[in-house]
């Protein structure tokens, strides 16, 4: 057992600085190593975002993946290990839990570290909306949702609930599903936008040097370039949206059509803090219950009612 060896799993939350994350690690690589911590190239994407998405390939056996990133970091004398993949806040199969316990099998359990992070509800459910047209995300059904909607923002989150039992603003019930199962040291969760910029929480953490920045990533599209891309789907469905994806997205330049905030609300590719509000009253409450979770072992222990 490599009782020395510490692995830290960021595991979401999605459109809370997860590719920022991603692409600091990935560009520091060499630098970060000779510091001891290891941004696994082992199934990891090497273009794009390089997460660690590979990890959820399906002939992928956890016992195996966590081997391969154990061998890594021996081969390169590191003795932390860093993993990133906003995907374990969205599965709903329990891989992180099979993941966990295949590093515990090695390493101990007080050894591993859950990482989360959020940030304020309102604008990561902005985000998320404009992510879902266009890529997706989340798991809400495309076809569905453009078939049987509006297409709205508040369809969007309507959408979301129907399939998961509960409000994506719940970040206390996305991470109570996401690590059920999972025994870990700890479980850390921090707010993005909360003390230092993340990147400079995330070094200090670990002790390194600040390193390159990283490119901006995700850039956000305009209004009229969302309202384009969703009018897409609406017209033409999924299967030709994904076969022209790319070029819609990187080759169709709309920046310079006017569309004003009021033209984004009363086309639901945005909503008021009033209207969030009048649909959730209690949209603080999973942030702040997630937010005080920071620091707890897993598994959760249930708060009492």
């Amino acid at each position: 057992m490599e009782q020395d060896m510490q692995v830290t799993i960021h595991i979401g939350m999605p459109k809370c600085a997860s590719s920022t994350v991603q692409a600091h690690f990935a560009d520091n690589d060499e630098l970060y190593q000779s510091k001891g911590l290891l941004y696994p190239t082992r199934h990891r994407l090497k273009n794009g975002y390089r997460h660690h998405n590979p990890l959820f390939e399906p002939d992928l056996s956890p016992d195996t993946a966590v081997q391969d990133l154990l061998r890594e970091a021996g081969r390169k004398n590191c003795a932390r290990i860093l993993i990133s993949t906003e995907r374990f806040s969205t599965d709903t199969e329990g891989h992180l839990a099979r993941i966990t316990a295949a590093f515990a099998r090695q390493i101990g359990t007080k050894n591993i570290t859950c990482l989360c992070l959020v940030r304020d509800p309102a604008s990561m459910l902005r985000s998320s909306f404009q992510q879902f047209v266009r890529a997706g995300l989340w798991q809400v059904n495309r076809a569905k949702f453009y078939a049987e909607t509006d297409g709205s923002i508040s369809a969007f989150l309507q959408s979301f609930r129907a399939e998961n039992g509960f409000d994506l603003h719940e970040y206390d019930k996305i991470i109570a599903r996401t690590t059920k199962g999972v025994t870990a040291g700890q479980l850390l969760v921090w707010d993005i936008k909360s003390g230092p910029d993340i990147l400079t929480r995330l070094t200090q953490h670990f002790e390194l040097p600040a390193g390159q920045a990283p490119k901006k990533q995700n850039l956000s599209f305009p209004p009229a370039k969302i309202a384009f891309l969703r009018q897409f789907q609406q017209s033409y469905g999924q299967e030709i949206y994904q076969q022209n994806r790319a070029p819609l997205l990187r080759k169709i330049d709309l920046t310079g059509v006017p569309m004003t905030a009021e033209d984004a609300l009363r086309d639901g590719l945005d909503i008021s803090d009033a209207a969030l509000d009048a649909l959730f009253p209690t949209l603080q409450d999973g942030f702040h219950k997630a937010l005080a979770l920071n620091g707890q072992a897993l598994p959760l222990v249930p708060a009492e009612s």
